[in-house]
């Protein structure tokens, strides 16, 4: 059973496992303990790329789904026809041969594409989700916070397990990582770090046909560019990534950010309090200051809508609901300045 350090408190998640197969007296249990230091190598290149492809599909089938919740004209006949479809890409995985997933992810993309829409896709208030790793991806510890955003017409553009996985490929390359790497163990990795790309280029680009999502590779060393005027890259882990990622998408692809986490993640806390002081105008034209668009569209704003979020996966309080209705209403605006000053700011 894998396990390992990373962004959502392994460590604590490897003592409690220990704990439970003690209690339960489970015979012939091992537990494997993985590192983001070397990126988690340790499973087998057969494990790795069948990983890596459900990694993908995944985060890119639920920003589809997001977009049929926000969009669809009818958005539970979407919803049922999505859940088939991803019915469908599961079975295919099972099987384990990419040249099978890749005829059923087209399909599935083109039947998805036949979905009646309200508006074009490019007309759609999106908000960013960040945050810790597990509570953004849960829908029960994020209360439904993509179905609530939904409901008022906002797709949710959530960023991306692969994120995690790209960020400790980039501290391995740049030396950044705690544990020693040797020569060999290096090669191996940018050579899976090669194919990884690959993988993630061919599953994108034929999900984007379903016109609902861009599917754009990420790219880290952008974010942490972002993030180091606010945060020093050297403090590793994902507040870098939360502060880094909410400047680089706000404007660029989505009218407000909300940072999630779990009730007090120290690297959530740290993100808030960076993010509360530097989500502004004047900031996120300091990475990208020669771009007209963007300029045009910032005119007259200050701050720039952001909102963070503690949950330990009870229903928000009266607060946290008051303070989303708020957002909501600056992220409105903020997407009518978008759409006026051009989308593609």
């Amino acid at each position: 059973m894998p396990t390992g350090s990373g962004p959502c408190r392994f460590g604590q998640y490897y003592i409690f496992m220990e704990d439970l197969v003690r209690r339960l007296e489970i015979p012939n249990v091992a537990l494997l303990a993985l590192s983001s230091d070397n990126s988690y190598v340790g499973m087998g290149k057969n494990f790795e790329r069948h990983a890596w492809w459900a990694v993908i599909v995944s985060d890119v089938m639920e920003d589809i789904r997001s977009m049929l919740l926000a969009n669809a004209v009818d958005p539970a006949a979407a919803t049922a026809r999505f859940d088939e479809e991803w019915r469908q890409i599961l079975e295919v995985m099972e099987k384990a041969d990419f040249k099978l997933l890749t005829r059923r992810l087209a399909a599935v993309a083109e039947r998805l594409r036949s979905v009646p829409l309200r508006r074009p896709t490019a007309e759609v208030p999106t908000v960013s989700l960040t945050g810790e790793i597990f509570v953004r991806r849960d829908a029960l510890s994020r209360q439904f916070l993509t179905e609530r955003l939904a409901e008022r017409g906002f797709a949710t553009v959530c960023a991306p397990v692969a994120e995690w996985v790209h960020y400790c490929n980039y501290l391995v390359d740049h030396g950044s990582n705690q544990d020693l790497v040797s020569a060999m163990q290096r090669f191996k990795l940018k050579l899976r770090n090669f194919f990884q790309g690959r993988y993630e280029r061919q599953i994108k680009s034929i999900l984007a046909r379903t016109g609902l999502v861009k599917a754009a590779s990420l790219d880290v060393a952008t974010v942490i560019a972002n993030a180091s005027p606010h945060l020093s890259p050297n403090l590793t882990g994902e507040a870098v990534l939360t502060v880094g990622g909410s400047l680089t998408e706000i404007i660029h692809h989505s009218c407000g950010v909300i940072a999630i986490g779990p009730f007090g993640c120290m690297p959530n806390r740290i993100s808030e309090a960076i993010l509360s002081e530097t989500m502004t105008a004047r900031n996120k034209l300091a990475t990208d200051p020669a771009n007209p668009g963007l300029r045009a569209v910032l005119t007259d704003i200050d701050d720039l809508p952001f909102l963070a979020i503690e949950t330990d996966g009870s229903p928000f309080p009266q607060l946290i609901t008051a303070k989303l209705e708020t957002f909501l209403l600056r992220a409105e605006r903020i997407h009518q300045r978008m759409l006026s000053g051009g989308r593609h700011a």
